[in-house]
């Protein structure tokens, strides 16, 4: 182990023990939500009428015609 490195553990507070999985828990919530808010975004019929047009838009010009989704 570097010098470095050592010197950074030797000085870090003993209070701050469970504060990389309170970050984990934090950055966990935050991944959630932001799911959450794009499954909202997905479900809206704005989002899902362009997704519909995109597939359909892939289809045609890969010769596939007739599909309706």
């Amino acid at each position: 182990m570097s010098k470095a490195l050592v010197a950074v553990r030797r000085f870090r507070n003993p209070d701050e023990r469970g504060a990389a999985t309170a970050e984990y828990a934090v950055s966990i919530v935050a991944a959630c939500g932001f799911s959450g808010i794009l499954i909202a975004l997905l479900k809206s019929s704005a989002v899902m009428s362009l997704l519909k047009a995109i597939i359909n838009y892939a289809l045609k010009s890969a010769g596939i015609e007739g599909v309706q989704i």
